[in-house]
């Protein structure tokens, strides 16, 4: 199933839709199609994409899946050879490593810089995006809930006002969620995922600076601890 960026279905089940993007190219719609593929661990590290399979699961041309690819190879999803084809990337434990040190800095800094100065239309946009979050974890709705979290964190980083920041921001919590998505067995817990959210949600509001970063650096070595184990990087490594 492709989620369209346009999808007003997404908006009508969960009151809002994941992507900020308003555009409606059916090459958007297929990277995200991908990007689901990777992100669940539908593709592997290494697994051949092939084009022509692409765009008849897609209903789409060859040029529309090139496109999608392109922007998969700029997000560090994929690898693309000239004569082998594209190949999904692998991602080693050194490398996560330092992505959560990076993801972890960015979200320090900005809890620092924002802390007890979010307005009241922001802090109601955050808890619209931790609802929407909750019901496709219930849903097990696994890649919509990525979306939903990494818009939170977006949303939130955004009010730093480290305008050239948010893009490795976005890239580090896109490759975390690919690390700690692709091989979970269990299902996602809605109950869960709120009470860790709210707590950033509230310390980031009515916190003081120390607070606020606090929070946010115990959010993502939380995700690091628990899913970031030496057997995962065996089946994402290449």
């Amino acid at each position: 199933m492709l989620h369209s960026i346009s999808d007003r279905s997404l908006v009508s089940r969960f009151g809002i839709s994941p992507w900020s993007s308003t555009s409606n190219r059916k090459s958007d719609a297929v990277y995200l199609y991908l990007e689901e593929q990777i992100i669940v661990g539908a593709l592997k590290p290494g697994e051949a994409i092939a084009e022509q399979t692409v765009a008849d699961a897609c209903d789409c041309a060859q040029g529309t899946v090139r496109e999608a690819l392109l922007k998969l190879q700029q997000s560090g999803l994929v690898v693309r050879h000239d004569y082998k084809g594209t190949r999904v990337a692998g991602i080693s434990r050194a490398e996560a490593v330092e992505i959560v040190k990076i993801r972890m800095q960015l979200e320090e800094q900005a809890g620092r810089m924002i802390a007890s100065n979010i307005s009241g239309e922001t802090r109601d946009r955050l808890f619209e995006i931790l609802d929407a979050m909750c019901q496709a974890a219930d849903d097990n709705e696994v890649f919509l809930c990525s979306a939903y979290d990494r818009l939170f964190h977006a949303t939130l980083f955004r009010q730093a006002n480290l305008r050239g920041l948010e893009p490795i921001l976005e890239r580090c919590a896109l490759h975390m969620h690919r690390v700690t998505l692709s091989h979970r067995d269990i299902p996602l817990n809605g109950e869960d995922i709120h009470e860790k959210h709210i707590a950033i949600i509230e310390t980031h509001c009515n916190g003081t600076p120390e607070e606020a970063a606090n929070a946010a650096r115990g959010h993502v070595s939380f995700l690091f601890d628990r899913w970031m184990s030496e057997h995962t990087f065996l089946s994402l490594s290449i």
